[in-house]
């Protein structure tokens, strides 16, 4: 037994010698793979450089900025902010970092490094010099550029800088802007949706950072949304428009604007452009430009045909201003009030270019109770209201302090509606107690007013408005008269107007009416002319032509082509609209009478009509109530007359 035991032991212990043998070769190799594992660890440790102190959290940011609140934002989307200026977070650095030897955004990093912040953004990212740093790839940093984020810590080395894309036109607020670059970095970028198999680490991170992913999902929601509302508005205009041939926008969709026809044969447009944004991609609102801009170019051409009118306030002028335009009916004259310049009349030359207006003078205010300004190609102004307990029309020459002239001074009536008719005479609407009449003034005979009851418009029971052209040295005259139906009435003169004020066509002579209770003039036996008025004339109804150009409906806003053989209304009433009798079409007419065209069909208010001087266009305002918002703004649109 001990033999045998002998034989197992040698033979053990040789096979142990050939295993050792084996073995220390094994473990060499071992011991050599080891070390050189070790030793790329090590250098991976030792050479690589990495984070310090706390390990750095994606969601963990620092805000360097001027700008305050960015904390507040960013941590109700689920990250942890502290924000503060360049100059605090230096000194914050030299505080919390023993031994710093860097200054400005080396500290900064540090500072992010040692507490675990794996984010750092900067704000106006132009104004601060990043070249001490390691950073992996600068990218450029154009002025739409408002934040770059720097990786921090173990995120870093060399940093990744990114900044954020254009900002959305539509999607308002600079908290998004601020998501749209840190979520630029490849950590976060992790979280979006579509974003290839996210880690757990990054779908842990997302739950965090929820609220921040749906911000940023909001960006195209909202620009979808404004496309959409875009489009409801051009439908409005244009596909919803049952008229043929169809009106045309002068200008753009996202834009609120007034036509004017000019005597040249172009159209003038002041117009303010806006943009549709919103906040939540839910309510939508608009952004209006803050200056108004004026456009000239051919009725019903393109838009982007137009030109800047650079004769006038060099294009464009400020809302601060607070500016009103009144153009003259025929296009030769406009009046601007500012508050920088106050009132100025330009009228139309013939210079080269489409807009040629030429500075006439400044215009003096007019008393208080005056109404709308009415400009004129020669020079004047004119205004209808009540000063005391008159009715007067007041005219004014630009560049004149001096020469004003007073007209009408008719005792209980107020003037309102006022037009010329020539370069010196006027025609103005009178409302009073005892009844409504139409009055006719000249400037060059100030103490005669001629009048015209509302008797003459068959019976009606009062005038509203008056509009004129010229055919030839004759005026065309246009009243609107009655209230339901208000009828557009054209008005012949039996003779030319100097003709009228040297001889008036009389009515039969009837006493003037007493000095009423309210103790206008001064006592029932003292006359007009005692009392150093005008007198007042009553013109023979049947020695004037009346010819009815609308019948049914309501007619507001008359104007009258500058050649006189166009008249243009809007009409209300359900021959127009059997849905919404209030609702108003453009309707022009000849004013030698004949069946209306209607140039609008539509659910929306169209209005302030507008004839071009050759009756070939009709520019007007429509109202359109802009999808998803409380907003209703007024666009400017053209439409061709038939011949």
């Amino acid at each position: 037994m001990v033999d045998d035991m002998t034989d197992v032991e040698l033979g053990s212990r040789s096979d142990l010698e050939a295993l050792s043998r084996s073995g220390r070769g094994k473990v060499i190799t071992l011991v050599v793979l080891l070390a050189v594992a070790l030793g790329a660890a090590g250098w991976y440790f030792f050479l690589r450089k990495h984070g310090t102190g706390n390990p750095e959290d994606p969601a963990k940011v620092i805000f360097v900025g001027r700008t305050r609140g960015f904390s507040m934002v960013l941590d109700d989307v689920g990250f942890e902010a502290a924000e503060g200026t360049l100059e605090a977070w230096e000194q914050k650095a030299k505080e919390e970092v023993p031994d710093l030897e860097v200054t400005g955004v080396e500290a900064i990093m540090a500072l992010a490094d040692r507490f675990g912040y794996g984010y750092v953004i900067f704000e106006q990212p132009q104004e601060i010099d990043f070249s001490v740093l390691d950073i992996e790839e600068v990218p450029e940093l154009p002025e739409h550029v408002r934040y770059a984020v720097l990786s921090a810590g173990d995120l870093a080395f060399p940093h990744v800088m990114t900044v954020n894309p254009k900002p959305s036109e539509v999607l308002s607020g600079s908290s998004v802007v601020v998501l749209q670059a840190l979520f630029a970095q490849e950590k976060l970028a992790e979280l979006l949706p579509d974003a290839e198999s996210p880690s757990i680490e990054s779908i842990q991170l997302r739950d965090r950072l929820r609220d921040a992913v749906d911000r940023l999902a909001q960006v195209p929601e909202a620009e979808k949304m404004a496309e959409k509302i875009v489009q409801g508005v051009r439908h409005q205009l244009e596909e919803e428009e049952r008229a043929e041939p169809r009106p045309s926008l002068v200008g753009d969709a996202l834009e609120s604007g007034e036509p004017f026809p000019l005597a040249n044969g172009q159209v003038l447009t002041v117009s303010r452009g806006f943009k549709v944004v919103t906040r939540d991609a839910v309510r939508a609102d608009l952004d209006v430009d803050d200056r108004h801009r004026l456009w000239v170019g051919a009725p019903g051409a393109e838009p982007s045909s137009r030109k800047p009118c650079d004769a006038l306030f060099s294009g464009e002028i400020s809302v601060h201003e607070s500016p009103r335009f009144h153009m003259a009916p025929d296009g030769a004259a406009l009046l601007t009030q500012t508050l920088g310049q106050g009132m100025v009349l330009w009228t139309l030359g013939e210079g080269p270019g489409a807009c040629p207006f030429v500075e006439r003078g400044s215009v003096a205010s007019p008393r208080p109770g005056l109404g709308e300004p009415v400009p004129a190609g020669h020079g004047q102004v004119a205004w209808a209201g009540i000063f005391g307990s008159q009715g007067v029309v007041h005219v004014v020459t630009a560049g004149s302090d001096d020469d004003a002239v007073t007209l009408g001074m008719i005792d209980g009536v107020e003037l309102t509606s006022v037009a010329w008719l020539s370069e010196r005479h006027l025609a103005a609407i009178g409302q009073g107690m005892g009844g409504s009449w139409l009055y006719l003034m000249d400037t060059q005979t100030p103490m005669t007013v001629l009048r015209l009851p509302a008797t003459a418009f068959e019976n009606a029971e009062g005038l509203q408005e008056v509009a004129a052209g010229k055919r030839g040295d004759q005026p065309v005259v246009v009243v609107t008269a009655g209230i339901m139906p208000r009828k557009a009435y054209r008005l012949v003169l039996p003779m030319g107007l100097e003709a009228m004020f040297a001889s008036p066509p009389a009515a039969e002579a009837s006493p003037e009416p007493p000095v009423d209770e309210l103790g206008f003039g001064g006592g029932p036996d003292v006359s007009r002319e005692e009392r150093g008025l005008p007198a007042i004339v009553d013109l023979d109804s049947n020695r004037f032509e009346v010819t009815v150009l609308t019948h049914e409906g309501s007619a507001r806003g008359p104007s009258v082509s500058a050649d006189g053989r166009w008249a243009a209304v809007a009409m209300r009433g359900e021959l127009y609209d059997p849905t919404d009798p209030d609702d108003s079409e453009i309707v022009v007419v000849s004013t030698d009478g004949g069946s209306p065209q209607v140039l609008t069909r539509n659910a929306l208010k169209d209005h302030q009509p507008r004839l071009t001087p050759d009756g070939s266009h009709v520019v007007f305002q429509t109202r359109v109530e802009i999808p998803r918002t409380d907003w209703v703004v007024t666009s400017a649109r053209v439409a061709k007359v038939g011949s």
